[in-house]
């Protein structure tokens, strides 16, 4: 039996978020039970609609997923989860209805597989974007092959004894979630970002050490299917800190031109065996059409934690396209390809004072 401790850190580029650790117990897995205190629309529908998850219920793969609703998952949250629950025929969420006096608390996912082995992750995150990557948490993978015993004696009485409790989703649960509301965390400072004036650009203030990059590339027609954005191997190991396409995500958010957060992307990294290239799925662009190439759409992307990114799709039409694919033409380029180049905060203010990419971190909430 082998037992692995991580603790999820956004501040460390070797960090495993347990969003991704999920995901690399249910490649292969043919079951998955689980157990959550909290969920958001955010994180159930990131998770269930993942490439991963979406194949391991193609195959047959069984997803009972059992949430509180003392508090924090909403009726926003459960109508998604119905919907999902309507698209895949193997997706089963149900909601525990708690008659004591304490807090529904538990935060367990357990996997099985055809040859007889299984996989628990235990550990302090919720089925939430916080929990299941923005946050500091910890959790433990307990994997056990065909021979070795796995007590789970517990977790099946506890379904067993409270089988009454656990129930489909229906409008009484609704009703209960609707009085739940998400809130940012009260007491938790907002990282705060760059603050540029006309006359002097200041020094970007704290998001955690490291995190001042900024990505500024020119995006490749691609086919005609540019939204799918390439990225040569250098970009998506040295700024995106991908070095596991199977396992890790990016976590990208669009920012428009008056500063308005657009709701998270979580991407995966596809590998294009016919260009050696990695591709990387960009809302922003999906539906416009490619400009003149001689104009190539600029995308700038700005750190806000490992493989975590706001970023704005600047088109050749923007205000600011010009003075932006200057800089992307003196900057030094890594990689074959189109230029892509990595600067900091401080020289994209310089460049471009009013870009909303420095003021985006104000509209952050932090999340349970």
């Amino acid at each position: 039996m082998d037992f692995e401790f991580c603790l999820q850190d956004p501040t460390d580029p070797g960090t495993r978020y347990l969003y991704e650790a999920i995901i690399g117990a249910a490649v292969d897995a043919t079951t998955w039970r689980g157990m959550y205190a909290f969920a958001t629309r955010g994180g159930v529908d990131q998770l269930i609609e993942d490439p991963v998850v979406h194949e391991f219920m193609q195959r047959g793969g069984e997803i009972d997923l059992i949430v509180g609703i003392d508090a924090v998952t909403n009726r926003q949250t459960l109508e998604r989860m119905q919907a999902l629950e309507a698209r895949h025929r193997h997706f089963h969420p149900k909601v525990f209805w708690n008659t004591s006096s304490g807090l529904f608390h538990p935060k367990i996912s357990h996997f099985g597989y055809s040859d007889g082995r299984k996989k628990l992750i235990v550990g302090s995150g919720n089925l939430t974007p916080g929990g299941l990557r923005h946050n500091f948490e910890g959790y433990s993978v307990i994997s056990g092959g065909q021979q070795e015993v796995f007590d789970l004696s517990s977790l099946d009485a506890f379904i067993t004894r409270h089988e009454a409790d656990i129930r489909r989703i229906d409008q009484a649960a609704l009703e209960g979630a609707a009085l739940n509301v998400v809130r940012p965390i009260a007491g938790v400072p907002r990282p705060r970002a760059p603050q540029p004036r006309p006359t002097r650009v200041r020094a970007p203030s704290p998001r955690g050490e490291g995190f001042d990059r900024v990505l500024l590339p020119q995006v490749p027609a691609a086919g005609g299917r540019w939204s799918q954005v390439h990225f040569n191997t250098q970009i998506t190991e040295q700024y995106f800190c991908v070095t596991n396409v199977a396992a890790q995500r990016v976590y990208l958010t669009s920012i428009d031109a008056t500063g308005l957060r657009g709701e998270e992307e979580v991407r995966p990294v596809v590998f294009s065996q016919t260009n050696r290239n990695h591709k990387i799925e960009i809302a922003a662009a999906k539906g416009l059409d490619y400009p003149d190439p001689a104009s190539p759409p600029l995308l700038v992307f700005c750190e806000r934690q490992v493989r975590c990114f706001d970023y704005m799709l600047l088109m050749p039409n923007s205000r600011e396209y010009g003075v932006l694919l200057e800089m992307s033409r003196k900057l030094p380029t890594i990689g074959r390809g189109l230029r892509r180049a990595i600067t900091n905060m401080a020289t994209l203010a310089q460049a471009w004072p009013a870009c909303p990419l420095l003021t985006a971190w104000e509209a952050l909430e932090q999340t349970v």
